[in-house]
């Protein structure tokens, strides 16, 4: 990956900075009143091979997080795909992050961009993958889709990978009725719990080590409170997972709407239910929306 020029969006309440050229990752997203900046920023691109920094937020497509062994099971077949190497035998995140994106519009409140990608090994289906990020009052709407450019059936997933800043003292909270059971690796077992009451998730459950959630029928709602104020998660079907990562002693939170559990699709094929996974007709779109809202103390 490497530098290119960065879109600017700015409405007079917030300020954001997209980057095409870096798999089109939101930079920042800054509320100008207090000065204070909602995702960690990325500054200049210092990443390990392969790798990439712990700041912005990225796309999830064409699937979310891992595929355990690298190997998809679907309609029938084994697809063997490219492991990542930081995360090895696994895939990890999909690769439309890797990639650069194409501008389709951009003005001071708006950005849409396209990619298109062949079949390979990554992915055997070959894909378009929209996004656009629109700013509105205390507000940034983020909109993706995802076509099937190939003449056969295609598992799909989407979500968003933001690194949420945080204080020392910030709480996460949301409700969801189920929760994945993970192993070591932080891969779904296929088992489940009901999940009645809130969770919330603090700085001070992460200092022993990294805390994951993963879950499942997830009403659409989060919030992050910080010191100056309180971010609004919000989202609609499909986005019915969320993914919940403090690594121990990180600055940041990710908070990650997603379509799908991590292996959702090999767990699906061995029969377990609620995994999300969507299949898509040749020619078929799947969509999605999200919200990040900014609501300053008083």
């Amino acid at each position: 990956m490497t530098e290119s020029s960065r879109l600017l969006l700015s409405n007079g309440t917030l300020q954001a900075e997209i980057a095409p050229q870096l798999g089109a990752r939101m930079c920042r997203l800054k509320a100008l009143d207090g000065d204070t900046d909602l995702v960690m920023p990325l500054g200049v691109w210092r990443a390990p091979e392969h790798g990439w920094p712990k700041a912005g937020a990225y796309p999830l497509i064409p699937y979310s997080n891992r595929i355990a062994d690298s190997r998809l099971a679907f309609d029938g077949k084994i697809h063997a795909l490219t492991p990542h190497p930081l995360d090895l035998p696994n895939t990890l995140h999909g690769h439309a992050q890797s990639c650069a994106w194409q501008v389709l519009a951009h003005d001071s409140r708006h950005a849409k961009m396209s990619l298109r990608e062949r079949a390979c090994g990554h992915w055997p289906w070959p894909f378009e993958a929209g996004m656009t990020f629109a700013l509105r009052a205390n507000a940034l709407d983020v909109s993706f889709t995802l076509r099937n450019e190939g003449d056969s059936p295609m598992p799909a997933g989407l979500g968003w990978h933001p690194f949420l800043a945080i204080d020392a003292d910030s709480t996460l909270r949301f409700d969801a009725l189920r929760r994945w059971e993970l192993d070591a690796a932080f891969l779904p077992t296929g088992r489940t719990r009901p999940s009645s009451q809130s969770t919330s998730l603090t700085r001070g459950d992460c200092e022993a080590g990294d805390c994951a959630i993963y879950a499942s029928e997830w009403d659409g709602n989060g919030t992050l409170e910080r010191r100056r104020g309180t971010l609004l998660i919000t989202a609609a079907a499909p986005f019915t997972h969320l993914v919940a990562f403090a690594p121990r002693g990180a600055p940041y939170f990710c908070v990650e709407p997603v379509t799908h559990v991590a292996n959702g699709f090999n767990l699906a094929a061995r029969g377990i239910e609620g995994t999300g996974l969507k299949v898509l007709a040749p020619g078929e779109v799947f969509a999605a929306q999200l919200t990040l809202a900014w609501e300053p103390n008083r």
